[in-house]
């Protein structure tokens, strides 16, 4: 996952990310990388009337002249005859790529209808979160129990093709629509990975996506009580199903705990604050850092009710977003050791503008620190143990470390 500000003094973060992120479950097309905190749908600030439509509202110094002397030349000349609704929403998303940042850009009329949509329940697809990063749709990282994962789809894979379409002929949206389709249907991709020579091909069958967000077991090991959690995103559920975990945790008397983000690409800023809240005891959960380098601080908004039970968090290159920002804080905050293997580096805030006939844009407005002040975006988080994850199917390497530190304190 990643949009940020208060409504009722609730948080709302957007990606989102969740937050995301921009989540694109692929189902739940944006959902992550950008975030935003209680409701189920983003709430869009209309800020039409504020839209630039007269003559000295518009920048003296910029000769627009340039503009739309191409405009015209496009008009009378191409071959192709240009449909000049869609001229506008491409200048416009051509103007907010100039950023060069993966997750500011433009939502036409039927983009940001879909993406208010998807944040709201289940949706047909493959379950996985991209984004565009130096012009090729990246995974940031498959779901738990999606058919994306099935498929072996891993963090940081390139999607160099669509169904034998090559991804650089098309649009990002127009990829994520390309792989997005009805449950029992097949989309093939080709795939380019780090460490592999020639690209590999994934057929994946498309299925209803539908994830509980928080699950969890005791396991006993040397005579201790170990609560595994895992959370697969910080959703609209997460927050009562982790304090049902904390419970079930505090009576019996669990020793340790393992909180496992592995492949959580982020969710709502508000769940990231409230679960680092049961570990953390009051102060500061994590900062935000704007354009003009104001620092405002979120701090925990709970009793810290497993402040004294030892912990583990779990993170590999698909923790982004809201993940990040949990486990920066149980790690500056000194409360839990981070073990596995660097996280991806999303921490920074979208806000979701909507514009007169319906489109949006979605623009970082600031970026995420940890409690010391340590820069997420572009960054990530380094474990505090490193332990890179075997590809043997019967073992977990990465659990069984945490499990090690946490029984024998190494």
């Amino acid at each position: 996952m990643q949009i940020f500000s208060n409504k009722k003094g609730k948080i709302r973060l957007k990606q989102a990310l969740f937050f995301v992120s921009t989540l694109l479950l692929l189902g739940a097309s944006f959902w992550f990388g950008v975030s935003c905190g209680k409701g189920n749908v983003p709430i869009l600030r209309d800020l039409s009337s504020q839209v630039v439509n007269k003559e000295e509202d518009k920048p003296s110094q910029l000769d627009f002249s340039i503009y739309w002397d191409a405009w015209n030349k496009l008009v009378e000349k191409a071959v192709i005859k240009p449909d000049q609704q869609k001229m506008i929403y491409g200048s416009i998303s051509g103007m907010l790529s100039s950023l060069n940042d993966p997750y500011t850009v433009f939502f036409t009329p039927e983009d940001a209808k879909r993406f208010k949509e998807d944040i709201q329940g289940e949706f047909d697809g493959i379950g996985v979160e991209l984004i565009q990063k130096n012009g090729i749709p990246t995974v940031v990282a498959p779901l738990s129990k999606t058919p994306a994962e099935a498929a072996g789809i891993k963090a940081g894979d390139l999607i160099a093709e669509v169904d034998g379409t090559k991804t650089e002929t098309m649009g990002f949206n127009e990829v994520v629509d390309k792989i997005r389709g009805k449950k029992g249907t097949t989309v093939t991709l080709k795939i380019v990975r780090e460490g592999k020579d020639e690209p590999i091909t994934v057929l994946v069958v498309r299925d209803t996506i539908i994830v509980k967000s928080v699950e969890w077991e005791f396991k006993d090991q040397d005579g201790k009580k170990i609560g595994i959690v895992k959370i697969r995103q910080f959703g609209d559920d997460t927050n009562s199903l982790f304090d049902q975990f904390a419970a079930e945790a505090i009576k019996n008397k669990a020793d340790s705990v393992v909180v496992d983000l592995r492949n959580n690409p982020g969710g709502y800023l508000e769940s990231a604050i409230t679960l680092s809240s049961y570990f953390i005891d009051g102060g500061t959960i994590v900062k935000e850092k704007d354009r003009n380098d104001n620092v405002r601080e979120y701090n925990a908004n709970k009793k810290a009710t497993l402040k004294n039970i030892k912990t583990a968090v779990l993170v590999n290159k698909g923790s982004a977003s809201a993940s990040e920002i949990f486990s920066g804080a149980l790690q500056d905050r000194k409360v839990g050791k981070i073990i596995g293997e660097k996280t991806f580096g999303k921490g920074c805030v979208q806000e979701i503008i909507e514009l007169k006939d319906q489109s949006a844009v979605k623009i970082t407005v600031a970026n995420w620190l940890t409690p010391n002040g340590r820069a997420i975006n572009g960054e990530g988080i380094t474990p505090d143990i490193t332990i890179v994850k075997t590809d043997d199917a019967k073992t977990d390497n990465q659990l069984d470390r945490a499990i090690q530190f946490l029984t024998k304190g190494e």
